[in-house]
C-alpha cells in the first residue's frame, strides 16, 4: 500500500484526508476529505483509547469521550498525538508500533479510565422491584411504574427538557440504589406511563462485575415472582420477566473480529407493558361516523398500533370492520369532514383540513428487506404513517388511490441498503 516508510513508522500523513490539532486540553479533528464540522475531544474526559487495524484501510485511533471518535492513521499530526497520549495516559506506545502494519481486523486496548461506582446494594429486604421506584429525596417518595407522564412531570424531584426525564436524587429499585435513572418522554403521550426506564451502572474498573452483582441480587430477591434468562455467549444479557414488568441488564464485551469496542457499564433497562383499552375508544366520533366513500386495498396493509405514542390511533370502528371484511381500507366521511385509514384492528383518522399531502415510499429489498409506507403530511409539517406493507403492494394501486382521494401522492422508490 506504500503507507509505511520503515518499521515503527506511521502511515504517510495526507493533509487532503484530514488533520489533528493538539491543544493543552483538546484534540481537534478536521476531516478534510468530506464536508463536516470539526470534532473536538476533551482530553481530561477521555474514557478509553484503542488502536484499530483493518484488512482494507489504514490503522485508526479510537477514542471514547462521551461518544465514539475515530482518527485515521494518515491524518496530519496523528503520530504526534499517539506519542502525547501515551505519555499522558501512561500506555505502552510499543503496542501501537508493533501492530501498525497489521492487515487484519483487530482492536488493541491501550487505556481505560477508572470510574466512581454509582450503584449500591442495600442491607434491607424491600421486595418491591415490580411495583416502582423510590426517590431518595429528604422525604423519600415512591413512584409506581404505571405513573403517567403527566403525573411524573408534576413531581418536584423530576426535571425534563421535553426529550429526556431526569430524577434529581438517586432512586431505590427493590434493594438496589441507582443514581441516574431516567426515561425518554418526547414520544410518550401525557396520559400513559413511559414504557422504558434506563440507567448506567458502573464499577470502578468498568467491568462486567456490575452485571453479575445486579443479576444475583434480583434473582435472589424476586425468586419465583419472575422468570429468568441469561445469555453469556459474547455479550451478556440478563432478563427477569414478570407480567407487566421486565428488568433487563446487558453488558457488551470487546469483539476483536468485528472490531467492536465495549462500553464500560452495565445497562439497566426496565420496560413496562401497561395497556389502556379505554384510550382506544372514541365514541364522540364513532357514534356519528358516516361512510361517504371507501377504498378497499387488494393487499394486506397494517395501520400503526403504538397508541402509547400517538393519541390518534384507535380501535377500528365496528361499521368500518363490517364494511371492509378484514381488508385494509380508507374511508371518507363528508358529513364530519374526516379521512380515515384502518386495518381490521386499528384505525387512524384526520380532519381533512389538517392534510397537506400524502407520500408513498416503496423500498425494494437489498441489504434490508423490502417494505412500503404511506404517510400523511399535515399542515403543521408533521408526517404521520397510516399504512405499512410489503414492497410493491401499494404502488400498483397508486393511480386508483390518487383518483379516490383527489390528491397527488408523492411517490418515492429506493433500495433498502
Amino acid at each position: 500500500m506504500g503507507f509505511f516508510k520503515r518499521k515503527n513508522r506511521f502511515p504517510t500523513e495526507d493533509i487532503n484526508r484530514g488533520e489533528v490539532i493538539l491543544t493543552n486540553d483538546e484534540i481537534i479533528i478536521k476531516n478534510n476529505s468530506y464536508e463536516s464540522n470539526d470534532e473536538i475531544i476533551k482530553i481530561k474526559s477521555i474514557e478509553y483509547i484503542y488502536l484499530e487495524t483493518s484488512d482494507y484501510s489504514e490503522p485508526s485511533m479510537f477514542i471514547y469521550q462521551g461518544r465514539q471518535y475515530y482518527i485515521p492513521g494518515d491524518y496530519v499530526g496523528t503520530e504526534r498525538l499517539w506519542k502525547h497520549l501515551s505519555e499522558l495516559f501512561n500506555f505502552d506506545i510499543d503496542i501501537v508500533y508493533a501492530h501498525l502494519k497489521d492487515k487484519k481486523n483487530a482492536i488493541y486496548k491501550l487505556y481505560r479510565t477508572t470510574y466512581t461506582k454509582n450503584y449500591s446494594i442495600t442491607s434491607t429486604n424491600t421486595n418491591d422491584y415490580l411495583e416502582g421506584f423510590e426517590i431518595q429525596s429528604p422525604t423519600p417518595l415512591f413512584i409506581s411504574w404505571n405513573t403517567t407522564k403527566e403525573e411524573l412531570l408534576k413531581c418536584p424531584y423530576i426535571s425534563s427538557d421535553g426529550f429526556y426525564l431526569d430524577i434529581t436524587y438517586p432512586v431505590r429499585i427493590g434493594n438496589i440504589i441507582i443514581d441516574n435513572l431516567g426515561t425518554y418522554i418526547n414520544d410518550v403521550r401525557s396520559d400513559v406511563a413511559p414504557q422504558n426506564y434506563y440507567a448506567k451502572c458502573f464499577t470502578t474498573d468498568g467491568s462486567d462485575k456490575s452485571l453479575y452483582e445486579l443479576k444475583n441480587k434480583i434473582e435472589q430477591d424476586l425468586g419465583s415472582k419472575a422468570s429468568y434468562s441469561f445469555n453469556d455467549d459474547g455479550n451478556l444479557f440478563f432478563y427477569a420477566k414478570s407480567n407487566d414488568i421486565t428488568l433487563e441488564i446487558s453488558y457488551s464485551n470487546d469483539d476483536n473480529d468485528c472490531r467492536t469496542i465495549a462500553y464500560s457499564f452495565s445497562s439497566l433497562h426496565i420496560s413496562t407493558k401497561y395497556e389502556y383499552p379505554n384510550l382506544l375508544n372514541d365514541t364522540d366520533y364513532t357514534d356519528k361516523l358516516e361512510l361517504s366513500n371507501t377504498f378497499i386495498f387488494k393487499y394486506l396493509l397494517s395501520t400503526p398500533t403504538n397508541y402509547h405514542r400517538d393519541d390518534r390511533i384507535k380501535h377500528t370502528p365496528e361499521i368500518i370492520q363490517k364494511h371492509s371484511k378484514g381488508k385494509s381500507i380508507i374511508w371518507i366521511d363528508n358529513a364530519n369532514n374526516i379521512l380515515g385509514f384502518a386495518d381490521n384492528e386499528y384505525a387512524i383518522w384526520f380532519d381533512k383540513m389538517e392534510i397537506d399531502s400524502l407520500t408513498l415510499w416503496n423500498m425494494l429489498p437489498a441489504k434490508g428487506g423490502g417494505f412500503c409506507n404511506l404517510s400523511i403530511n399535515l399542515n403543521t409539517g408533521e408526517s404521520v404513517t397510516v399504512f405499512e406493507g410489503e414492497h410493491d403492494t401499494l404502488k400498483y394501486q397508486l393511480e386508483e388511490l390518487e383518483k379516490f382521494l383527489g390528491l397527488k401522492v408523492t411517490f418515492n422508490e429506493d433500495y433498502n441498503c
